[in-house]
């Protein structure tokens, strides 16, 4: 599938989602042949069919003649951008007798609101595409920079449904697309099949190359399957191309009953009946999605009345919700979700009941159905009940068996200051990035995420477990609520004057609050826990500088090899020393300079020379061997080895030993034996008081760089994979029967080692940070990624990752 940056999906099950976009394979030579078409809005099941975009032409005679019987059209994305080309497409499609579809590219990742809102975005550009009414119209929804998919199961299914009822009630059969790994690792596939049998649309490749058609020895085992999409380079077109397991119609079909039996095929997913992903608009089951979000919790309570029955109270009034509540098809949080209200939304009922710990209002619709929403929790209301509304009576109410599922926001009372509140006029400066909410509660929904030293000035603060909120005023009589202390502990300074007595004795909350973007350490000047120092620090390798002395706090930028930095003191934590440099406007940044002592750089002199401490939690994974002389397991020679690229220099002939510094590419070094363990060999370098540096040589007997004459140039040997070493398969050829040439451009989407050669093991010439711009002229697959090729002087070129599993680490232009 391709977004408006040529995205399409990984071809392999990830044991991670990462950042994807997209490479273009280069058009291929196949030779095609004429099929018979199947009619326009029906093809049986196994039909060949192909998914198009703003990427490919609006001619799709060639597809049809090398047999597609079904196109799938991309008609939009997000909620701002239509792919030019889908007129066209379609109407290429039905001239060649082709069934059409559509699908929409999503970016609400597990938003159920966004999600409405696409949904409504992608039937309007269906509509002005002219896809007719009642085709199928699938949600793209796949791992990348505008869709995130590491929300929970229940959050992402919520909100796939939720575009999916968009869909089918705007007129169009609403269908699924993903790949196998996300759909059963991030969605409860049974939960939308219970409401859309057979729609779902499932990405797995056999292999990375073209495949002209479908191993149906190698189809997923999935059930609900429509579609299979089974390779990214359809009979040689550059074009992704799929199968239909089930027969596929365009015409309206309202039964939700469809037969899975097998039909003339070994896999459970193909069907002599009718596929249909067409369900009621407010279907009525009883084993529904928990929500993906519990509101917030207001004031007031219900009151009684005359009993519709021995369990409702009929009562007629308005509920205004305090935060987004799902509106359900019956009065547990196991109905189905109608839809989720907004914060503000109000509420018409007619009756209440008490069920457990919740209070449920019900809601007269259409056609003598009804809606239900909780409107209380153990009698705290979940919204405002307007003048009239259940304000007398507060139901004894005992534990649900089934608790409904923690809401994205928890919105609290906007009250003047209470029993609960202190007043107090005063300011806080943040110390670290902390999130201003709606409510009292980690729960509720963040307003904004404060930088550090940001001003804020509040009105009064609260004690709730180990933390202190403050409340800050804002407009229309509104409060923002942040967190101040966490046991008693600053998150910031409060200005003279404000909250300086208030370190409440805090107890452990019911709810721990989420964790603020990070612990801020405070810009005081130097205290108790800082030492004053004046010095200057010389990097030696890549080093983070930070907000603040954790390795929690937000990276500032991260400090190549070789940097200069100026600090004014340190101060130690745990087993790391940190450093911190003076900046502008009175603030700081902090980098490790010490590791249990051991530094990562060079002190210049009369810098922190005595100050060996142990600081935070920038944690290496080594653990430094022993220092030993020539023995029985090392070799003496007398050499000299030049660094094929960066490699590590550690204290021990083992990857989990200290790394001394990252020795750069055509270091020279100089060493006087050598010690072979499993497939490295690893080169020893005398260094000052009698200590010793090590590095690997050799990888399985291939050099990591080269030895000048004489220099164990015999010497192949093998050892333990180290964490981090590289070295290389190089692949420096021109373009052969392995590349494509493709001229293009690559914006790396994080850091990304630069290499001399297609492999990870290739000795790195840099590492790229976030946003580079990279010119390439050729890629190359190899098992799971796809290597862009970077030409540099001389002839010479870089190889970086493009992609991993089809995902893309960066944006092609």
């Amino acid at each position: 599938m391709r977004s408006t940056n040529k995205k399409f999906i990984s071809a392999l099950a990830c044991a991670s989602a990462m950042t994807a976009l997209a490479i273009v394979d280069p058009m291929g030579v196949t030779k095609t042949h004429q099929v018979a078409q199947a009619a326009t809005d029906n093809v049986p099941a196994r039909s060949a069919g192909v998914d198009v975009s703003s990427w490919q032409s609006t001619n799709l005679n060639q597809q049809a003649k090398s047999g597609a019987q079904f196109a799938v059209v991309k008609v939009s994305e997000g909620t701002n951008y239509q792919n030019p080309n889908a007129q066209g497409q379609i109407q290429s499609a039905e001239q060649n007798n082709m069934m059409t579809m559509g699908y929409h590219y999503t970016h609400f990742g597990s938003d159920s609101n966004r999600a409405v809102q696409e949904g409504n975005y992608a039937v309007n550009s269906a509509q002005q595409a002219g896809l007719p009414q009642g085709s199928y119209l699938a949600t793209d929804w796949e791992q990348d920079v505008n869709n995130n998919t590491n929300g929970s199961v229940a959050a992402n299914t919520n909100a796939i449904t939720s575009f999916m009822d968009t869909v089918h009630d705007g007129g169009y059969n609403p269908m699924l697309y993903s790949n196998e790994w996300l759909l059963k690792n991030k969605v409860d596939t049974n939960k939308i099949s219970e409401k859309y049998p057979n729609a779902l649309w499932v990405a797995k490749y056999k292999t990375n190359g073209r495949e002209d058609n479908p191993d149906f020895n190698y189809f997923p085992s999935m059930d609900n399957v429509a579609i299979w999409q089974y390779t990214q380079n359809w009979r040689g077109q550059n074009v992704d191309g799929n199968v239909n397991v089930v027969p596929l119609s365009n015409k309206t079909n309202t039964n939700n009953n469809t037969s899975n039996n097998a039909a003339n095929t070994n896999n459970s997913n193909a069907n002599n009946g009718q596929s249909s992903s067409q369900a009621p608009a407010r279907p009525n089951t009883n084993k529904p999605a928990q929500p993906t979000n519990k509101p917030s919790q207001p004031s007031q309570k219900p009151s009684t009345n005359t009993n519709v029955n021995s369990d409702w109270t009929k009562q007629n009034g308005v509920f205004v919700t305090g935060g987004a509540i799902n509106l359900r098809t019956g009065a547990s949080t196991n109905s189905k979700v109608i839809a989720e209200l907004p914060a503000n939304s109000e509420v018409k009922y007619d009756a209440y009941r008490t069920i457990g710990q919740y209070t449920w209002l019900r809601q007269p619709r259409a056609n003598n159905e009804y809606g239900y929403l909780v409107g209380r929790n153990n009698g705290q209301a979940w919204g405002t009940f307007k003048e009239g509304s259940a304000t007398a009576s507060k139901p004894a109410e005992t534990k649900p068996a089934n608790k409904p599922a923690k809401p994205t926001n928890k919105p609290s009372t906007n009250t003047n200051v209470n029993s609960d509140w202190t007043k107090q006029n005063g300011v806080f400066v943040t110390g670290g990035a902390i999130n201003l909410r709606t409510g009292a509660s980690t729960n509720s929904k963040v307003i904004a995420e404060l930088p550090a030293n940001s001003e804020v000035k509040y009105d009064a603060y609260r004690t709730i477990g180990q933390y202190t909120w403050l409340r800050q005023p804002r407009a229309n009589n509104e409060y923002g609520y942040l967190v101040g202390r966490n046991n008693g502990q600053a998150w910031g300074t409060f200005k003279e004057g404000s909250a300086t007595a208030s370190k409440p004795a805090e107890t452990k909350p019911a709810n721990k609050p989420a964790k603020p973007a990070e612990k801020p350490s405070t810009n005081t000047n130097v205290n108790s826990d800082w030492t004053k120092q004046n010095g200057v620090f010389v990097t030696g390798g890549a080093i983070n500088l930070r907000t603040g002395a954790s390795t929690n706090s937000k990276v500032i930028a991260m400090l190549p090899t070789n940097t200069e930095i100026k600090y004014d003191a340190y101060r130690t934590e745990g087993q790391y020393t940190w450093l911190r440099q003076p900046r502008a406007n009175g603030q700081y940044g902090y980098l490790v300079g010490r590791d249990n002592g051991q530094a990562w750089g060079t002190f210049k002199e009369g810098s922190a020379t005595t100050a060996k401490p142990n600081t935070n939690t920038n944690k290496p994974a080594e653990k430094p061997s022993t220092n030993t002389n020539v023995n029985s397991d090392w070799t003496k020679q007398n050499g000299v080895f030049v660094t094929g690229g960066a490699i590590n220099l550690r204290t021990g002939a083992s990857t989990n030993s200290k790394v001394i510094a990252m020795l750069p590419t055509n270091t020279e070094i100089k060493y006087d034996a050598y010690r072979t363990e499993g497939q490295y060999t690893w080169l020893r370098q005398p260094r000052a008081n009698g200590q010793y540096g090590y590095l690997v040589g050799r990888d399985n007997g291939q050099a990591w760089g080269t030895f000048k004459e004489g220099s164990a140039k015999a010497t192949n040997a093998v050892a333990n994979k180290p964490v981090q070493q590289t070295t290389p398969k190089q692949v420096n050829t021109n373009n052969n029967a392995s590349w494509t040439k493709q001229n293009g451009t690559f914006i790396t989407g994080g850091a990304i080692n630069l290499r001399t050669g297609a492999s990870t093991t290739s000795p790195i010439i840099e590492t790229l940070p976030i946003n580079t711009v990279i010119k390439y002229d050729a890629y190359y697959r190899s098992g799971n990624y796809v290597w862009l090729r970077q030409p540099r002087a001389n002839g010479q070129y870089g190889y970086l990752v493009g992609r991993l599993n089809n995902q893309a680490w960066g944006t092609y232009r």
